[in-house]
């Protein structure tokens, strides 16, 4: 189809946490591939969550003046797609037929919805295609 690839948020917060270097590395890299090639793709969901996962106070990874301006920058070069209601419903249905948990179920639905057939995650089983979407994770699929 359009070889766009969603990022789940895990792959986004990957690049500012220093305690894993290999994962970090490894998120820098296809990031920055996926944003030069034009197939980044994040939602609304996503960049809140980044927000809200580098700024909690128990593991600061980047203050909140830090994260808005790697948020912005995330909104100027990736796709940015919107959390529908549509969205929300199909989420409910991933939930009930696929037993994602709401959140999981809500980046799948993104995806299906916006004919995105690749999401990158550690959140889904690597590999697993689900209606469609097929799930890798960027740290274990040996492609990258």
């Amino acid at each position: 189809m359009n070889g766009r690839v969603f990022l789940d948020t895990n792959i986004l917060v990957y690049i500012y946490d220093p305690l894993d270097t290999a994962k970090q590395e490894q998120a820098i890299a296809v990031v920055d591939r996926l944003i030069r090639s034009g197939k980044a793709v994040i939602s609304t969901q996503v960049i809140g969550e980044f927000f809200m996962a580098t700024t909690r106070t128990r593991r600061l990874l980047l203050t909140p003046a830090e994260a808005l301006v790697r948020m912005h920058n995330y909104l100027a070069v990736c796709h940015v797609v919107d959390v529908t209601r549509l969205i929300s419903l199909e989420a409910i249905r991933g939930v009930e037929t696929h037993h994602f948990g709401f959140w999981d179920a809500q980046i799948w639905a993104t995806a299906r919805l916006n004919q995105i057939e690749e999401v990158y995650s550690e959140d889904f089983a690597s590999s697993a295609t689900v209606e469609g979407v097929k799930f890798t994770n960027p740290f274990t699929d040996k492609k990258f």
